[in-house]
């Protein structure tokens, strides 16, 4: 799936579930939480923190959580993120020359 499809499909399933679309900010904070559950992951197989009985994430799951809200908020900030992945693709290219 590319990620017109992506984000096409993300914003399908706010409309046909009827969900209000949330405030930037807020899809932020929830990007921000997915970010750290993936940060709870590394900190425990690195050694870093004990895993707790509530910890059952995983890298998939995780990693899904945190894309889907990052799609969600450059869906909400109107952002093609098949241009914004080209064009960081061809900055970082520049600094490998």
């Amino acid at each position: 799936m590319d990620m017109k499809e992506a984000q096409e499909k993300a914003r399908n399933y706010f409309l046909e579930n009827n969900f209000a679309v949330w405030p930037k900010f807020v899809i932020l904070a929830r990007l921000e939480e997915e970010i750290s559950e993936i940060g709870r992951i590394i900190s425990v197989e690195e050694g870093y923190r004990e895993k707790w009985k509530v910890d059952n994430m995983d890298y998939v799951d995780e990693f899904g959580d945190a894309l889907f809200q990052l799609i969600h908020l450059a869906n909400e900030c109107g952002i093609d993120l098949d241009l914004a992945l080209e064009g960081v693709f061809k900055k970082y290219g520049k600094y490998s020359k």
